[in-house]
C-alpha cells in the first residue's frame, strides 16, 4: 500500500500541468461525433443523466487522439471556464454531483508534442436530485392502507406491499391491499429516463382494528343539546352525525357542528328535533357504515286545575315508557301515547318531568327535564285526621291530605280552639287534665300553597279511660271509659275495643276484648304490681291505624306489718324481726334501743334482725322501729312501733 501511494504522487508530479490560459475557453473546430461520456462508476455503464451522490467517470470516444486530457465541471448550462486552466484537472477524473440542474464538462486534450494539435470540447448534463420519497401511510380498515405520494421530483413511484409491488403517479392518494403477512411499505422514486438515480423509503404498516358495533344506545336532550352516547367506537375511524327532520324522515344531512365525547359519543349543540344516527367510515372510504337512527324526544308541560299535563314528540313507538316526577317514577305510559295528565299534584309547588322512551336492544331516547308550577283556583280537598294517646299521655294528631302528601299549612283544632297552623302532618298536645266525661274532640283544615282553604276534618275524639280501686282491701280495679268518635264509615267493618293490661315498661301483660258500652271490672289485676297499668285499643271502622287511649293507673295501698314481740332463743319459731306486707320492694327498716342507739337497718324482706347487738347475745326489753318506703304512685309511707324481746 504505502508503495502504490508513492507511485500514484510521482505519477501527478510527472504528469504534464493544465493549461494555464489566460482567455475563456473555447470550442475546438470540428469536433467529433463523439468528444467523451460519462461512466456510472458503480455499474460501469455510461449515462446520459446523472445523479445527486452518485460518482461518474469521464472516458474518451473511440477514435480519439493521444492527448493528456483534463477535466472541469461547473453548475450551469454552457458554463465555460474563465480563465480557461486553473481549475482543470488531469484525466482520469472521477466527479460526484451535489446538487440537482445542468452542469457544463470541459474537456481539454493537450499535445505531448510541439507539432501536435490540442483540443477543448464542452458537453452538458442533467443532474438528477434522488431524495429520499417522503410519502405518508395511513391504516384503513383491516386489508386496506393509504399511501399519500410525493411529488417532485421522480416521475413515477413504485409501491411495494408485502410480495406486491405498485405503480404509482407523484402526487397520488392510492388504497392499496395488504397482502398476508405484510408488515411494512417501501416507496421508490423513479425516472423515466434513469434508473440509477432511484431511491426508496420504508415504513412500518400501520395497523387498525376491526369496526365494532355501530350503535346509538342513549338519545338523551340536555340543555338543549343533543347528546348521543354510542357503543365504544373505535379509535382510526371517521364518524359524522347525519339529521333529519320529523317531516322528511328519509332525508339526513351531516351536522358540521357536532363535537365529539372521546370515543363514547357526539354533543350537537342546539340541537333540532327530529332523527339522530351516526356513519362510520376509515380513511380509505372501505369501512363505510350508518347506524340505526334514534328519535329525539321533545316534552312539553303546561299546568291545569290541579293538574299538569304532558305532551312529547317522539318518532316510532317505543316497546316501554319510564315517565319520572322529581325523580321519583310515575305510572309508565302506553307506547302509543303522547301525551300524560298527572293530576298528582299540589297548587304552588314546582314539579320537574323527565320521559325516557326505551327500544329494543338497550336503545333509549331521553327528553329534557321540564319544569313547571302547578295552579288551582278550587278548594282541596277535606283533609283526615287521625288522635292517638301516646305513652306520656300526649294526645298525637296525625292528618293527611289527598294529592299533598307534604306541602301547604295545616290548622290543628282542639274543641275549636286553635292549637297551632304549620306543614308538619303530626302535631302532639299536652292536656293538663282528661276523663271519660270530658274527652277532648280535634279537627285540622287545609290550605294549599296558592292560599285555597279546605273544610274542617271532622272531630275525632280519641278514648279516654279512667281507673279506680274496687273491692275488698282493693282487690279489683274498675274502668271507664269514653267512645272514640270520628273513626271513618266502614260498611264491612266496625269499632272494636281491646283493654291492654300493662307492664311497667308499656309492653302488653295482657289484653282483653271489651265492649263500647265503657265499663269493665277487672277482678284479677296482677298480683305482683302495686300499680296497675291500662290502655285501650281502638281499631276497625276505616282507621288507618289503632288509636289508643291514654294509660290509666290504679295505684294499690303499701302495706307493711311488723309483730310487737319475737324470742330469740333459738327454738326455730319466732326467732327473728323480719317486715311482712304487700307491695313490698325497697324500703328503710331501723330499730333502735332505749338509748336512741340504732341496733339494726333493713332495706329488703332477706334482711332479718336476730335481736343482736354488735354480735351480742339478744338483751330482753322494749325497742322502736321505723319503716320508710317510696310506693308506685311516688307517695313517701312512713310507719313507727315498738317490738319487745322476750324469753
Amino acid at each position: 500500500m504505502k508503495f502504490l501511494y508513492i507511485w500514484l504522487l510521482l505519477g501527478m508530479l510527472l504528469a504534464p500541468a493544465a493549461p494555464a490560459l489566460a482567455q475563456a475557453c473555447t470550442s475546438s473546430p470540428n469536433p467529433p461525433a463523439c468528444t467523451f461520456v460519462a461512466v456510472d462508476v458503480q455499474t460501469n455503464r455510461v449515462v446520459e443523466k446523472l445523479c445527486v451522490g452518485r460518482s461518474v467517470r469521464f472516458d474518451l470516444c473511440s477514435g480519439r487522439p493521444p492527448l493528456v486530457y483534463f477535466y472541469q465541471v461547473l453548475p450551469g448550462t454552457n458554463a465555460y471556464p474563465n480563465p480557461c486552466g486553473p481549475g482543470l484537472r488531469p484525466s482520469p477524473f472521477v466527479y460526484t454531483p451535489t446538487a440537482a440542474g445542468p452542469v457544463t464538462v470541459t474537456e481539454n486534450g493537450q499535445a505531448q508534442s510541439s507539432g501536435g494539435v490540442s483540443t477543448i470540447y464542452f458537453r452538458v448534463f442533467e443532474v438528477y436530485d434522488n431524495p429520499m420519497p417522503a410519502f405518508t401511510v395511513a391504516a384503513c380498515s383491516p386489508g386496506f392502507v393509504q399511501v399519500t405520494l410525493p411529488g417532485a421530483p421522480y416521475n413515477s413511484y413504485t409501491v411495494q406491499i408485502g410480495s406486491s409491488t405498485f405503480a404509482a403517479q407523484p402526487g397520488q392518494v392510492r388504497t392499496f391491499p395488504v397482502p398476508p403477512g405484510a408488515t411494512s411499505v417501501t416507496v421508490a422514486g423513479v425516472y423515466s429516463d434513469s434508473d440509477l438515480c432511484t431511491r426508496s423509503a420504508t415504513q412500518p404498516l400501520p395497523q387498525l382494528a376491526a369496526p365494532g358495533p355501530l350503535i346509538i344506545q342513549r338519545l338523551s336532550v340536555q340543555n338543549s343539546s343533543v347528546v348521543l352516547e354510542t357503543a365504544p367506537l373505535v379509535a382510526g375511524y371517521s364518524y359524522t352525525v347525519e339529521q333529519a327532520d320529523f317531516a322528511t324522515p328519509a332525508t339526513f344531512q351531516a351536522v358540521p357542528g357536532a363535537v365529539a365525547n372521546g370515543l363514547s359519543g357526539f354533543t350537537v349543540p342546539a340541537g333540532r328535533p327530529g332523527y339522530y344516527r351516526l356513519r362510520r367510515t376509515d380513511i380509505c372510504q372501505q369501512a363505510q357504515a350508518v347506524s340505526e337512527p334514534v328519535s329525539t324526544l321533545t316534552l312539553t308541560v303546561q299546568p291545569a286545575e290541579r293538574r299538569n299535563e304532558l305532551a312529547w314528540q317522539l318518532g316510532p313507538n317505543p316497546a316501554t315508557y319510564e315517565l319520572t316526577r322529581n325523580g321519583t317514577p310515575l305510572p309508565a305510559p302506553p307506547p302509543a301515547a303522547r301525551a300524560y295528565s298527572d293530576t298528582a299534584v299540589a297548587c304552588g309547588i314546582r314539579y320537574t318531568y323527565r320521559l325516557t322512551a326505551r327500544y329494543a336492544g338497550g336503545v333509549s331516547s331521553v327528553s329534557e327535564a321540564v319544569s313547571v308550577v302547578a295552579t288551582a283556583t278550587q278548594a282541596p280537598a277535606t283533609p283526615r285526621l287521625l288522635a292517638t294517646f301516646d305513652e306520656r299521655n300526649r294526645v298525637v294528631l296525625t292528618a293527611s291530605v289527598a294529592r299533598f302528601p307534604s306541602t301547604g299549612q295545616l290548622t290543628y283544632l282542639r274543641n275549636n280552639t286553635v292549637l297551632g297552623t304549620t306543614a308538619a302532618r303530626t302535631l302532639r298536645d299536652s292536656l293538663a287534665s282528661y276523663s271519660p266525661d270530658s274527652a277532648p274532640c280535634y279537627q285540622v283544615r287545609f290550605e294549599d300553597d296558592c292560599a285555597n282553604r279546605s273544610a274542617a276534618s271532622a272531630a275525632f275524639c280519641p278514648a279516654v279511660l279512667a281507673a279506680e280501686l274496687a273491692g275488698t282491701r282493693n282487690s279489683a280495679v274498675r274502668l271507664r271509659w269514653s267512645g272514640l268518635r270520628g273513626a271513618p264509615a266502614a260498611a264491612t267493618d266496625s269499632v272494636r275495643y281491646r283493654l291492654l293490661v300493662l307492664n311497667p315498661d308499656n309492653t302488653v301483660r295482657n289484653s282483653y276484648a271489651v265492649s263500647s258500652r265503657g265499663t269493665y271490672l277487672d277482678q284479677l289485676p296482677p298480683t305482683d304490681l302495686q300499680a296497675v297499668r291500662y290502655r285501650l285499643e281502638v281499631t276497625g271502622a276505616g282507621l288507618p291505624t289503632a288509636s289508643y287511649s291514654n294509660i290509666a293507673s290504679a295505684v294499690r295501698p303499701l302495706e307493711a306489718y311488723v309483730p310487737t314481740a319475737f324470742t330469740p332463743n333459738g327454738d326455730g319459731l319466732n326467732d327473728v324481726l323480719e317486715v311482712k306486707g304487700r307491695f313490698l320492694r325497697s324500703y328503710t327498716f331501723t330499730v333502735v334501743d332505749r338509748n336512741g342507739q340504732e341496733v339494726f337497718r333493713g332495706t329488703d324482706r332477706t334482711q332479718a334482725w336476730d335481736g343482736r347487738i354488735r354480735g351480742q347475745q339478744p338483751v330482753l326489753g322494749a325497742y322502736v322501729w321505723r319503716f320508710e318506703a317510696v310506693d308506685a304512685a311516688g307517695k313517701t309511707v312512713v310507719q313507727h312501733g315498738t317490738v319487745t324481746i322476750v324469753k
